[in-house]
């Protein structure tokens, strides 16, 4: 069950208006599954568990995608990471699959279920039409997770991507986010959306975050060095990264959806990320408009968007802190969920 947010305890999370369930799936269309994968507990035997893992598959609509791609634009704030399907995308700005999201050692059987996805979904490819850009991030979730096991199958992959729906995020533990670390404490999946109004016209931008990075004493909670005031203990590396995913239904270029990638990681900054040395950032922005909109919007009306990337990117991350909860892993090492109650206490001295 899902804890409550930051915004339910009145703390401060931005100026724009929130979409009616302040979370990705705000944007019509947009669908999101998980698997969770928790087997085991006790000493580490690699291979065999304990288990602490998954993965979370994002549709941008309903269709099929790889017939009706959406531009997209990507940022790589800093490289140290796994990911498969970035290149494509930088050279094109084309989205033509879903998006996966797992652990660092899981990328290769999580792509080859989307590729079985996909064709299923489409027999022509590889024959008489073109393969696959296939796009899945990782992050690493070691510290809880027996990742050598590599739990995560090709069936999860699938099962994920056919679970999806255009309802509620769940946040927290769940799919690629079940063994995540946040500042030394539990993290996982957090998701924000924010409402707009350009050309006249009703917009949403919604972002979902994969966090698994950063130190404890590095924790602002708004604005405040909350991390370096808790009594929780910080024990073991928080192995990095951070995967941001957002969408909007505005008719938006792929130049101004890298710009909006871009703008993500000064959300990043406000939640006290620092992107220290084994941390991979990354943010991939979708227009889930499709390949063949006019009227698109101008640069001289993106400053509303801009705002809106760097406040959903810092709410999903404090979401996905606030939401999850203390988790043991292998070797009985514990994540802690953040201490709601010293948070406030702090926050109000």
């Amino acid at each position: 069950m899902n804890r409550r947010t930051p915004r339910d305890y009145g703390l401060w999370m931005g100026e724009l208006p929130t979409g009616r369930q302040n979370d990705i799936c705000d944007v019509p269309g947009v669908m999101v599954g998980n698997v969770s994968i928790i087997r085991g507990e006790g000493a580490l035997i690699p291979g065999r568990g304990p288990v602490r893992t998954g993965v979370t598959a994002i549709h941008p609509h309903t269709g099929n995608l790889y017939r009706n791609p959406c531009w997209a634009g990507i940022s790589v704030f800093n490289g140290f990471g796994k990911s498969v399907g970035i290149p494509f995308i930088q050279e094109t700005g084309i989205l033509s699959s879903p998006i996966l999201l797992t652990n660092t050692l899981s990328v290769s059987d999580v792509a080859q279920g989307l590729l079985t996805y996909l064709l299923n979904q489409n027999p022509e490819i590889g024959n008489d039409a073109r393969t696959p850009n296939l796009v899945v991030f990782e992050c690493d979730d070691s510290y809880l997770n027996d990742i050598q096991g590599r739990h995560v199958k090709p069936a999860d992959a699938i099962l994920a991507l056919t679970r999806a729906k255009n309802e509620r995020v769940p946040q927290g533990n769940v799919g690629a986010g079940t063994g995540m670390s946040l500042f030394q404490l539990k993290g996982g999946i957090g998701s924000s959306s924010r409402l707009l109004r350009a050309k006249d016209k009703n917009y949403v931008l919604g972002m979902l975050a994969l966090a698994n990075f950063g130190l404890l004493k590095d924790l602002l909670i708004n604005g405040r060095p909350i991390g370096q005031l808790l009594s929780v203990g910080a024990e073991g590396y928080c192995p990095g990264s951070l995967i941001l995913i957002g969408m909007t239904n505005a008719p938006i270029s792929r130049w101004q959806l890298t710009r909006l990638a871009e703008k993500a990681f000064l959300g990043l900054g406000r939640t006290g990320g620092l992107s220290r040395i084994g941390s991979g950032e990354f943010c991939l922005m979708v227009s889930t408009q499709g390949l063949g909109y006019e009227d698109e919007i101008s640069d001289w009306e993106m400053d509303d968007f801009y705002q809106a990337v760097v406040e959903t990117s810092a709410e999903s991350i404090w979401n996905a802190l606030f939401q999850a909860q203390t988790m043991e892993g292998r070797d009985k090492r514990i994540r802690y969920a953040v201490p709601i109650k010293e948070v406030l206490q702090i926050l109000k001295m």
